[in-house]
């Protein structure tokens, strides 16, 4: 490369360079080395198979927060945004990292204190499903019968606090689905948009499920590490405001929860 083809001040950073002595350049190297390594490192998201907020399928990964954190990610000039994980998993990883994200995440009050919560997605209420056509039942029956719920979800201690006696944990709703198909378990607990999607996703058909009882509420976020700095977190909320501007955010909310 022609010298003349470098920007003026590297041309005389390179003139002078043999000139300065052995500690002036040491302290060039270690001011230069302290300005990369002082910027915040890049947010990372993960998440379970969650629908309609973010799932695997045949056609390749889809979902509501799926598509908003590509479309953020987009604005930022980056690439490689979500990486999926068994849900639990998600969570704990999330807690621990340096800088990742996860999503959706239940806002509740023993987690308020370790995560940032970034964007809200879904106020939730949480129900108690069971079969079609079986008998009826009461959340007082229900504390005595077999429950499933997703592991690592924070609203079993809503069942535990109820006292139910037999809870029984899975690792996604696909899984959940078929434990009370085959009679394995006499409901499922779960927020409700999250089960609907699950079961059309899976093939069945609503009317062979009913809702037994209401039981809990939360909001669903994009939440991250504590770990992750301030000046990331404001990009990829500036980020989302400029989609909901656009009116990106309102288009993805009609394709997944119309």
């Amino acid at each position: 490369m022609d010298p003349a083809d470098f920007p003026l001040s590297r041309r005389r950073l390179c003139a002078w360079a043999p000139c300065l002595p052995v500690s002036a350049c040491a302290s060039w190297a270690a001011t230069s080395h302290a300005a990369s390594a002082a910027e915040p490192a890049p947010l990372r998201w993960v998440a379970g198979d969650l629908p309609p907020f973010a799932w695997q399928s045949s056609e390749g990964p889809q979902g509501y927060a799926y598509e908003l954190a590509q479309l953020m990610a987009e604005r930022l000039g980056r690439r490689d945004a979500v990486q999926f994980f068994p849900w639990a998993r998600a969570v704990r990883m999330t807690e621990a990292g340096e800088a990742l994200g996860v999503f959706p995440l239940a806002r509740t009050p023993d987690r308020e204190h370790k995560f940032r919560w970034l964007i809200l997605l879904m106020h939730v209420s949480y129900a108690l499903v069971g079969r079609a056509g079986g008998g009826a039942l009461s959340l007082e029956a229900l504390r005595s019968r077999r429950v499933g719920v997703l592991r690592g979800s924070p609203i079993i201690k809503n069942l535990q606090a109820e006292r139910f006696s037999q809870i029984i944990e899975a690792k996604d709703y696909k899984d959940l689905l078929r434990m009370l198909r085959g009679d394995m378990l006499d409901a499922i607990y779960a927020g409700a948009p999250m089960l609907n999607a699950a079961i059309e996703l899976n093939g069945y058909a609503r009317s062979a499920f009913r809702t037994l009882a209401h039981l809990g509420e939360a909001d669903l976020y994009m939440g991250c590490s504590l770990h992750v700095s301030e000046v990331e977190t404001d990009r990829w909320l500036h980020a989302y405001q400029q989609l909901v501007a656009d009116g990106s955010v309102a288009r993805l909310q009609q394709r997944y929860f119309r």
